[in-house]
């Protein structure tokens, strides 16, 4: 029998049958640094307020070749989000995300684009780790 995290069987969870350890509507308030003057610190809230913080669900579950996946979400970090991280920082992003617990695997493929494992967490579980994620010092 298959796994349904791995293939196309795949759904989002929907809380509360997720396995997030919280959702973005838990952390709207926690403020994030800027690693400049200008634009100052934000709150998880106005980062996604920008939109630069965003999350879809993937059609592709697998890259090339067999270590290419499984991946089910499309995690957007545009400009606004940029100033919360750096790319030389002590902590990348991608193992700052990859840390985050029901985070198994991160592809960045593109400057703004991050492709994640984490079959068992939603769309705001999956919001709140990237944020999560932001907020970590050491990756500004």
């Amino acid at each position: 029998m298959s796994d349904p995290t791995d293939g196309a069987g795949w759904t989002p969870p929907q809380p509360p049958a997720c396995a997030c350890p919280e959702h973005i509507e838990d952390i709207l308030d926690v403020v994030i640094a800027s690693r400049y003057a200008d634009p100052p610190s934000m709150t998880v809230r106005e980062v996604l307020d920008t939109g630069d913080l965003s999350v879809l669900p993937l059609e592709q579950r697998w890259l090339g070749g067999s270590d290419g996946g499984p991946l089910h979400w499309d995690l957007w970090v545009g400009d606004a989000a940029r100033c919360l991280y750096k790319d030389n920082a002590q902590l990348a992003l991608d193992d700052s995300l990859i840390a985050r617990p029901g985070i198994d695997r991160v592809e960045w493929t593109d400057r703004e684009i991050l492709l994640l494992g984490a079959p068992r967490l939603c769309a705001s579980g999956v919001l709140a780790a990237a944020a999560r994620a932001l907020e970590d010092p050491r990756v500004r």
